[in-house]
């Protein structure tokens, strides 16, 4: 669920923190990075081990550790930003993904270190992961990604490769 995620994120982050200078392209790579780590190493490199597509990055730890690694490493400035950009972009997609309601694998490693089984074959069934549900969810992300096309101007090719060049969304 890629548009999802992504304009998810992007929709909270502007809500919550309206911060003009965020790096959505940075906020983006936060919002889906648990996929790109936990898919293919639960469902692909090691599914017999884990069992389950969500896994380290779908656990509050991973979150926290990328701003903890912020914090210690960089100092005020756009780096630090970026960085943060992307831990926020994780944390949203943790929200997004509901991931209160599996405790052990959301306060991983709290409570032991096996995650809950999930879909290890994930790539076998993904016609049954496209439920109305997630359908209804893409199309919301669909309609958000329209949305800020068409209110930031982004019919403009200039203002499209400013957006590519500095992460910012015109105002």
């Amino acid at each position: 669920m890629l548009l999802y995620h992504v304009a998810g994120a992007i929709l909270l982050f502007r809500y919550v923190f309206r911060d003009p200078k965020v790096d959505v392209r940075l906020l983006a790579l936060g919002a889906v990075l648990p996929n790109l780590i936990d898919k293919p190493l639960g469902t692909v490199l090691w599914p017999d081990y884990f069992g389950a597509d969500r896994l380290f990055g779908h656990s509050l730890l991973f979150p926290t550790a990328i701003m903890g690694f912020a914090l210690l490493v960089t100092r005020r400035g756009r780096r630090r930003r970026g960085i943060m950009a992307v831990a926020i972009g994780a944390m949203l997609h943790l929200l997004l993904d509901g991931m209160w309601t599996s405790t052990s694998t959301f306060l991983w490693p709290l409570f032991g270190v096996a995650f809950e089984a999930g879909r290890a074959d994930y790539w076998g069934n993904l016609g049954a992961i496209f439920t109305p549900t997630a359908i209804v969810q893409e199309l919301a992300g669909l309609a958000y990604v329209v949305y800020l096309y068409r209110s930031r101007g982004l019919s403009d090719p200039d203002a499209r490769r400013a957006v590519l060049a500095t992460g910012r969304l015109p105002v």
